[in-house]
């Protein structure tokens, strides 16, 4: 389906909403062509191409809202009719309204004109040499899962109050999973991901590479130390083990009053050296886009600046309730109606590079993966550290395994060590290596 056939079907619904009594109406319209090719225990599986159509219509009666969506587009005006009668059926809420219409930004690089004729010989190709690469480094090496995929999307919002919004894109993302096999001794498995958007830069031996060597890296891990010291964190362990602010910082659990920084705009919530951005709009960025799921422009907006809590994650709905600027972080495919999610979510590095964080340790535990458990709202976490490695006067000593740590994300924040100078992708989020301190440390 071209764009203006996604601009037709989209423009068809609108007025169909408002045929059957919508006052206000949204449409939302996705046209989705993937292929993935994957591997599971050193064997090829059936490659899969699907391809998908879908329109989600929002329709508002005063401040009532109702949505309903399809994947069958000769049925655009059942759709459009079952919103407005779920709206009729909705309880009002004043907060209710669409966004305001603004001039979209284009974003160039987001599309690879050669990904029209990128196949699934293509994407079969890549997932064998995440393989080839991975036995390569040794045959102990097991490929426990990995999986590589080509996307093709096309996005466009139109809604009654002037808003019109379009783009296509092109992604390529791959991800491996490896553990290594000795005999009677198994290491911890290790994952690594790798994103493009072109066709021309799809590499992925050095994800393939790394997952193999960390994996290896572990093999004969064993029993550790328990103690209370310092953790660092990989950006990958970063990730597993920081989730919990992504409910903090969403504008709907401020406005419910479950988030502990709600009254805290303005205030210290970390270290002065701990900077936090979303960045919509970020060059090469995984979730790069021009326009959010309402069609609000993207932007760059920092959440925790020097350690002060700037801003919550917004879409229409909670930037109306807090009487605040929209964020443009309304989030969803076409068969829902908007959430409110990240982008590009950033950590900013620091000045100290890993190896310097790690020679600073007296006696601590590096951490490439966290498998476990972090409660969004406490904050309190507690796992298995997964290819872990004591750390002992400034080295990386042996590997262990069975070791659990457990801690407090929100104490955590204020009481960092080391930021890395270094950054890693893993999805949308760019994290550098973490050091934390006064982490509970046990040895099972």
């Amino acid at each position: 389906m071209s764009n203006h056939d996604l601009l037709d079907h989209c423009q068809q619904a609108l007025d169909l909403a408002r045929k059957h009594g919508a006052e206000q109406a949204e449409v939302f319209g996705e046209a989705t062509r993937s292929i993935t090719s994957a591997v599971e225990k050193d064997d090829l599986q059936i490659s899969k191409s699907r391809q998908e159509r879908r329109i989600g219509v929002r329709a508002f009666v005063g401040t009532q809202v109702g949505f309903a969506s399809t994947n069958d587009l000769t049925r655009i005006e059942d759709a459009a009719a079952d919103a407005v009668t779920l709206a009729k059926a909705s309880p009002g809420d004043p907060h209710n309204v669409l966004p305001e219409a603004f001039e979209v930004e284009p974003i160039d690089g987001l599309n690879d004109p050669a990904a029209e004729t990128f196949g699934t010989a293509e994407a079969v190709k890549q997932a064998i040499r995440m393989l080839e690469v991975a036995k390569a480094v040794d045959r102990r090496v097991i490929v426990g899962e990995s999986e590589f995929s080509a996307e093709l999307r096309e996005r466009v919002l139109l809604n009654t109050a002037g808003a019109e919004a379009s783009e296509r894109s092109s992604l390529f993302t791959h991800f491996v999973l490896t553990t290594a096999r000795d005999g009677e001794l198994v290491s911890n498995m290790d994952g690594r991901f790798g994103a493009t958007r072109r066709v021309a830069e799809i590499d992925v031996a050095p994800a393939a590479r790394r997952a193999s060597q960390n994996a290896l890296g572990s093999l004969g891990a064993q029993k550790g130390e328990s103690f209370v010291g310092q953790v660092l964190l990989d950006p990958y362990a970063v990730l597993n083990l920081f989730t919990p602010l992504l409910f903090q910082l969403n504008g709907r659990s401020a406005l419910r009053g479950m988030t502990r920084w709600k009254d805290a705009l303005g205030e210290s919530v970390a270290i002065d050296r701990f900077t936090l951005v979303d960045d919509g709009r970020l060059s090469g960025g995984l979730a790069t886009a021009a326009f959010d799921r309402e069609g609000t422009p993207r932007q760059r907006l920092p959440l925790i600046e020097h350690g002060i809590l700037r801003s919550f994650l917004h879409n229409t709905y909670t930037a109306r309730a807090f009487g605040i600027p929209n964020t443009g972080n309304a989030s969803g495919s076409a068969g829902a109606p908007p959430g409110i999610g990240p982008s590009n979510f950033m950590i900013l590095p620091g000045e100290t590079s890993k190896d310097e964080l790690i020679g600073e340790m007296k006696r601590g535990l590096f951490v490439n993966r966290f498998s476990g458990n972090a409660d969004p709202v406490s904050g309190d976490f507690s796992g298995v550290a997964k290819a872990a490695y004591l750390v002992t006067n400034g080295k990386v000593d042996r590997a262990v395994a069975g070791t659990l740590i457990a801690g407090n994300i929100f104490e955590a924040l204020n009481t960092l060590s080391g930021i890395s100078r270094e950054t890693e992708s893993v999805y949308n989020y760019t994290l550098p290596y973490l050091r934390l301190e006064d982490v509970s440390i046990t040895a099972e």
